[in-house]
């Protein structure tokens, strides 16, 4: 007889849930114009004129010198609410040739380096890869990657293109999952 109480209950909540529950769907954000200033760049994405996500680039030197590396960070900021999952930027140098040598990119082992991978692009070895892919466990805060980039002293101004690829969610139990994919391109010095 308990039995049957029990499984009676249990049925009635599991209709309970199933009729809360509901598929999640993958909305593209929609890359916006490109903020930028002479020490940084920002690309934003957003859903229905609402800022969702933005990848930030920003040099870390002060003058305007030639030098052989020039450190710089890339950042993530995401709305209340809304976890980056992932993050995958490509780095290259315009104007772009297939099969080149690639830009020189260097992880700096600080912020959140020990999550990510650099590598290069298999099918195009021109492209630098900064992979990282899962992010779940930093919270709602941002991603940050220190990393310097190798002087091309031919160019003048040199010019690094970043693609940009990341997936978010939210964190309310209606919510949406994001895919957000954009680029820009940044000057050094």
């Amino acid at each position: 007889m308990i039995r049957r109480k029990y499984l009676a209950a249990s049925g009635l909540l599991t209709v309970g849930i199933a009729g809360c529950t509901r598929v999640r769907g993958e909305t593209q954000l929609t890359a916006g114009d490109v903020v930028a200033d002479d020490s940084s760049a920002t690309l934003p994405f957003g859903n229905d004129g609402e800022d969702v996500l933005s990848i930030q680039l920003q040099k870390q030197f002060l003058d305007d010198g030639k030098r052989e590396y020039y450190p710089f960070y890339v950042s993530s900021w995401q709305r209340d609410g809304v976890r980056l999952d992932s993050l995958r930027l490509e780095f290259r140098s315009p104007p772009y040739t297939s099969g080149f040598s690639p830009t020189g990119i260097s992880l700096r082992a600080d912020a959140h380096a020990h999550k990510a991978t650099l590598s290069r692009d298999e099918d195009d070895p021109s492209t630098t890869i900064l992979n990282v892919p899962e992010t779940t466990d930093i919270g709602q805060g941002s991603v940050v990657v220190q990393l310097l980039l190798s002087a091309d002293h031919t160019q003048d101004p040199q010019k690094l293109w970043i693609g940009t690829e990341a997936t978010l969610s939210s964190d309310s139990l209606l919510g949406a999952d994001y895919r957000a994919t954009g680029d820009f391109t940044v000057e050094f010095p």
